[in-house]
């Protein structure tokens, strides 16, 4: 996948590495941040082939992980559908022939009312998975690491292969962490994209990724 904004030559994000964007230009991050939210017209996405395309259709913006990455509220419902998918015909018997028999021992028990009940239709499959609550288990308060590899696995599962557009990660991952996610990173096959603002270059801190520096006079290093 590629990305232009005027004026620079494309950038390339490629699938398997983390291609990071760091400029000290207040107008810069908040036009990218912006383009890739489809706020503003200020990014064009391109594929391998430089074929245009949406960014709704190649890129999808997560922002800043503890701010604005609520897992079950993003994926909870594809999650659950994803589940259903998955569970083999004698799995969806046993668990309509559970419903039945706990229905069926609850009504065993209303004589002690005196009111008439009866036996309702077993819901559809899909029904019964919404009232589980299955959701994504969440990690350690504060971990943002975690918070991005689960996103990352969500992604995987879902085979979402648009490029993942976060912001703010150096906020919160030491070097250690940011490496891990680079190799992590390198088994996944998908395109990551990191929207950072600083006022100085940062590459060691970047090691290994595809890492871009805009500096206040708009120069590409």
């Amino acid at each position: 996948m590629n990305f232009a904004y005027y004026s620079f030559p494309p950038f390339a994000v490629h699938a398997g590495r983390v291609t990071v964007i760091d400029t000290t230009v207040q107008r810069i991050y908040q036009d990218l941040s912006l383009g890739f939210q489809d706020k503003l017209d200020t990014v064009k996405l391109s594929d391998d082939d430089f074929t245009s395309v949406t960014v709704k259709n190649g890129a999808q913006w997560y922002g800043d992980p503890m701010l604005t990455v609520d897992l079950n509220a993003l994926f909870q419902r594809k999650l659950q559908t994803q589940l259903i998918k998955l569970l083999a015909d004698n799995q969806v018997v046993a668990l309509s022939d559970g419903l039945r028999e706990l229905l069926s021992k609850l009504l065993e028990d209303s004589y002690l009312m005196d009111v008439p009940l009866e036996m309702p239709e077993i819901p559809e499959l899909a029904k019964l998975v919404k009232f589980s609550g299955v959701q994504v288990a969440p990690g350690p308060v504060g971990d943002a690491y975690a918070i991005i590899e689960s996103l990352i696995k969500v992604l995987i599962e879902l085979n979402d292969q648009r490029m993942i557009v976060l912001t703010n990660v150096s906020h919160y991952l030491q070097v250690s962490q940011l490496q891990s996610l680079v190799r992590f990173m390198s088994n996944a096959d998908l395109p990551l994209l990191l929207i950072e603002f600083s006022p100085i270059q940062r590459k060691e801190y970047f090691t290994d990724c595809d890492y871009h520096y805009i500096d206040s006079d708009f120069v590409l290093w």
